[in-house]
């Protein structure tokens, strides 16, 4: 394994439920492509558990971001979660190589479809967000579901870049269909609500990535619709 040194800048609870944490990894060598995670060890931890102080994590961030590595975690009480929170910053870490089989396509003609569950969320916020800065013509599409609106992470991040993208468009849905405030989709993600944007299921690579159960629903949905398998790339969570 090819490790590289990296930093600890910055931290934060970006809602009730995800922590964020930023390292340096200018200098580093390190290399990504949009979509892919790497591993993160921590090497001077206060807390140790049964875990350990290694997680796997993808990038949120774009890889034009040259100095900065932005993740994000679901905010729970770990010993990882907690050193993130009460290391110093600058503390170091260590950065496997990249991997993942959910890296953006090369053939910006063929549009992209996230189907996305909770934390799920972190490749494709990389994804967008290359995408727009690089000014690609890919045409998007992500649904993006969460029990309520307060559990969603980078909600504005998604509503700013579908102002500024053309092909973007954002489709969130919650569950609690209690909330007076939520001017958007109710309910899980099924195949009427993919219709209603989605003219021609054949043409899209579809991106799906959250929690086992919802992606194997949407898999088999897909599947049931006439969509090639290799046109379904898939990360479980949990």
């Amino acid at each position: 394994m090819n490790e590289k040194i990296i930093y600890l800048k910055d931290r934060k609870l970006i809602n009730d439920f995800t922590l964020a944490m930023w390292f340096d990894y200018k200098n580093s060598g390190f290399t990504f492509e949009p979509g892919q995670y790497a591993k993160i060890t921590l090497l001077e931890p206060i807390h140790i558990d049964d875990e350990g102080n290694s997680r796997l994590f993808s990038m949120a961030s774009s890889p034009w971001n040259k100095e900065t590595l932005m993740f994000t975690t679901r905010a729970l009480d770990s010993a990882f979660n907690k050193n993130i929170l009460e290391l110093p910053l600058g503390s170091k870490a260590s950065i496997s190589e990249s991997g993942g089989d959910t890296v953006l396509h090369k053939d910006s003609s063929v549009p992209a479809v996230f189907i996305i569950g909770g934390i799920g969320i972190t490749p494709v916020r990389c994804m967008v967000e290359y995408a727009t800065e690089s000014k690609l013509p890919y045409e998007m599409h992500l649904f993006y579901s969460n029990p309520v609106a307060k559990t969603m992470a980078f909600f504005d991040d998604f509503l700013k870049w579908e102002k500024e993208n053309p092909h973007f468009k954002f489709h969130p849905t919650i569950d609690d269909k209690n909330d007076e405030n939520w001017k958007f989709d109710f309910g899980y993600i099924n195949k009427e609500m993919l219709k209603k944007h989605i003219k021609d299921f054949s043409k899209p690579i579809y991106y799906l990535v959250g929690p086992q159960m919802m992606v194997d629903i949407m898999n088999d949905v897909l599947l049931k619709n006439g969509v090639n398998p290799d046109k379904i790339k898939l990360e479980r969570f949990g």
